[in-house]
C-alpha cells in the first residue's frame, strides 16, 4: 500500500508546482545584441551586462529593457511575451492549483522573440548614421527569414539592397548571391551572418 501512496504524494507535489514551472522553468535565456557593441543592458532595473550578451532572464510580463552607451541615445522598450504553451497543460494536468502557481512564478509567460538586436542612435542633432556595416546588420536582423529565402531562390529586393551596400556590379551579381547563400547556410545566427558578410567583403 505504501508505494501507491508515495506515487500519489509525488504526483500531488508535481501538480502543485505548476506544469510550466517544472517543464520550462521560471527563467529563459535571451540574446541581446546592439550596433555598436558594448551597450549596457538593463531589464526592469537589473543590470545584465554589455552586448553581445546571452543571459537567463526571469519570465514575467510588463518588463522594461534598456540599452545604454555613452555617445548614443538610450533605447527603452518592453520585452514581448506570449503565454507559455505548457501553461495550458495545467488545466488538464494540474488544474487551478498548478495554473495559479505558474501565474505567480511568471512561468506562464514566454519571451518572444528570444533574440534582440538594437541599433542605437548617435547622440547628435540628427541622430542618423550612414554606416554601411550598420545598415547590413539592420537588414539581416530585421528581415532574416525573407533575406535567407531570397538568397536561396536567387534574388529579391532585400538581396539587391545588400548587393548595393557591398558595391557588387551586375556581372558579379549571380555569383555573389550564391556565395552569400552559402554563408547564410553556414551561419544560422543572424548577427554572425551579418558580421561574416561585413568581414568577408571588407565593408567599411
Amino acid at each position: 500500500m505504501k508505494y501507491p501512496l508515495l506515487l500519489t504524494l509525488a504526483a500531488m507535489a508535481f501538480l502543485s508546482t505548476g506544469c510550466a514551472s517544472v517543464v520550462t522553468g521560471t527563467d529563459q535565456k535571451l540574446t541581446f545584441n546592439s550596433e555598436p557593441d558594448e551597450a549596457l543592458v538593463t531589464v526592469s532595473g537589473r543590470v545584465l551586462g554589455k552586448t553581445p550578451l546571452t543571459v537567463a532572464v526571469d519570465r514575467g510580463s510588463n518588463q522594461t529593457i534598456t540599452f545604454e552607451k555613452e555617445g548614443y541615445k538610450t533605447h527603452t522598450a518592453q520585452l514581448s511575451t506570449t503565454t507559455n504553451p505548457w501553461f495550458f497543460g495545467n488545466f488538464v494536468i494540474g488544474g487551478l492549483v498548478g495554473s495559479t502557481t505558474d501565474g505567480l512564478s511568471g512561468a506562464m509567460h514566454e519571451f518572444s522573440p528570444d533574440q534582440y538586436f538594437i541599433t542605437l542612435r548617435p547622440d547628435t542633432p540628427t541622430g542618423v548614421s550612414t554606416s554601411k556595416p550598420r545598415k547590413i546588420k539592420e537588414i539581416v536582423i530585421a528581415f532574416s527569414g525573407e533575406l535567407r529565402h531570397q538568397l536561396a531562390s536567387g534574388g529579391g529586393e532585400k538581396v539587391d539592397t545588400i548587393l548595393h551596400l557591398l558595391e557588387i556590379d551586375s556581372a558579379e551579381k549571380a555569383t555573389t548571391i550564391q556565395a552569400l547563400n552559402q554563408i547564410a547556410l553556414a551561419n544560422q545566427n543572424d548577427l554572425e551572418l551579418a558580421n561574416t558578410i561585413i568581414e568577408i567583403y571588407e565593408v567599411q
